[in-house]
């Protein structure tokens, strides 16, 4: 079993890689500017050994995707209620009850809802069902079936609940749960909430600079909704948001038309690619769905309701959303031909590597600086600026003052910084994020 497990991780990880080399190239010691250098020289990084580090980078990187991948596998198994009738497990009482019981440290042992649940899985897998999400994962489980997937859920099982036992029972500090993402896998998760703070940055650069254009724009990292950490919702099947959101912004805003407009999606998912590249084949259906509703506790804050009741208007035609549970906003928006057309899609590890070509007027990453310690961060601000003509602009969501000091030495300077409120929680503190807007000079 252990043999077969290793091969199929080994099988994955050249297959990603493969994917990953078809058009980025990857960076050099001698494509840094001298600050970021200095940078990286302060952290034991060296012109000698720069290629040796760059190369276990970006294995590392691999692996992680890896892990990212299963990871939703495994909140999936939990939370759906597409392949079984079982009640739906939280992952993060999975979690506690996992490892307060000591199931790690003797012999791993899964309880019985879940491993029902993973049986219910395995067997859904091994039929003919082509729900997209089970053809997801059953691509991702390669050759496995039977008692070796079901090992191989398991094992992945245990090792998602003991990240997310150390993030929500254990971490004591923010450092701590900072650290905790720096080692995890690459989720691929995103909601149609992360678009708000990258409308709000887009309408602060139209008020700084009302006749600027935007033609070229970059997404690092556009991800897939395919199986949230909790609250998981199956309206419609996965999607990535962020391409159109984006897109629909630009054009309301009218900071680009779409027939000047180019958008690359770059991810170092090569399924979440595979996905962006079909979009622009076949139009989607997007359905649109609030991962979080409103309650007696918890009200959507106005400008956030606004924002939703416009998105999709500029891209396609809006109708009425798919039945979901109470306090959701949902619609659904069919994206015309003419917008898919402007996006394309392209692998990249934003950390190791550099897409050739014009330079872009727009480079947007969100939720994903926080997976990188301080030499993956130097160096993935490093290929954001290159990426970036001269006036270009960067947008974040990651408030650190480590990320606005690695930015400063890769010539990018952090100009505007909005908090953006989505909901208002009685007794608690607003659900909220942030955007900040970055400039190449």
């Amino acid at each position: 079993m252990r043999l077969a497990r290793w091969a199929f991780v080994i099988g994955y990880s050249t297959w990603l890689l493969a994917a990953a080399a078809a058009a980025a190239r990857s960076v050099t010691w001698a494509d840094l500017p001298e600050p970021v250098q200095q940078r990286l020289q302060r952290a034991g990084v060296s012109s000698g050994d720069f290629d040796a580090r760059i190369a276990a980078l970006d294995r590392n990187a691999q692996t992680r995707v890896g892990e990212g991948d299963f990871d939703h596998l495994v909140f999936y198994v939990l939370q759906s209620t597409h392949f079984t009738k079982l009640p739906p497990i939280e992952p993060a009482l999975s979690a506690n009850r996992l490892m307060s019981s000591g199931g790690v440290s003797r012999g791993r042992q899964v309880a019985p809802d879940e491993a029902a649940r993973i049986r219910a899985f395995v067997s859904a897998i091994g039929s003919k069902d082509r729900d997209p999400r089970i053809s997801y994962f059953r691509a991702l489980a390669g050759s496995a079936r039977g008692d070796e997937l079901g090992a191989l859920v398991q094992l992945h099982y245990v090792r998602a609940m003991s990240f997310l036992f150390q993030k929500e029972f254990a971490s004591r500090s923010q450092d701590a749960t900072l650290r905790l993402y720096q080692s995890r896998g690459l989720s691929t998760d995103t909601a149609v909430e992360a678009g708000y703070a990258v409308r709000t940055g887009l309408g602060i650069l139209k008020e700084l600079e009302p006749s600027r254009r935007i033609r070229r724009v970059l997404i690092v990292g556009p991800g897939m909704d395919l199986a949230p950490r909790t609250g998981m919702l199956e309206a419609g099947p996965p999607e990535s948001y962020q391409p159109w959101a984006v897109i629909d912004a630009l054009v309301g805003l009218g900071l680009s038309r779409l027939d000047e407009l180019e958008v690359v999606g770059a991810d170092i998912n090569p399924r979440v690619v595979d996905h962006l590249r079909a979009s622009r084949d076949k139009a989607p259906t997007l359905q649109l769905v609030t991962g979080i509703a409103e309650s007696d506790t918890l009200t959507f804050a106005p400008g956030y309701v606004e924002y939703f009741a416009g998105l999709g208007t500029n891209v396609g035609t809006v109708r009425g959303g798919p039945a979901t549970r109470p306090g959701h906003l949902s619609k659904a928006v069919s994206v015309s031909g003419k917008a898919a057309a402007t996006l394309r899609a392209e692998p990249l590890n934003i950390v190791t590597e550099r897409l050739p070509g014009e330079p872009f007027d727009l480079v947007i990453a969100t939720n994903i600086l926080p997976y990188f310690g301080n030499v993956e961060l130097t160096l993935a601000l490093a290929n954001i600026a290159s990426a970036l003509g001269p006036g270009g602009v960067f947008l974040h969501n990651d408030t650190r003052p480590d990320v606005i000091e690695a930015a400063a030495t890769a010539n990018l300077f952090a100009e505007q910084a909005r908090q953006v409120i989505i909901a208002n929680v009685k007794g608690a503190l607003p659900l909220a994020d942030t955007v900040i807007l970055h400039r190449r000079r």
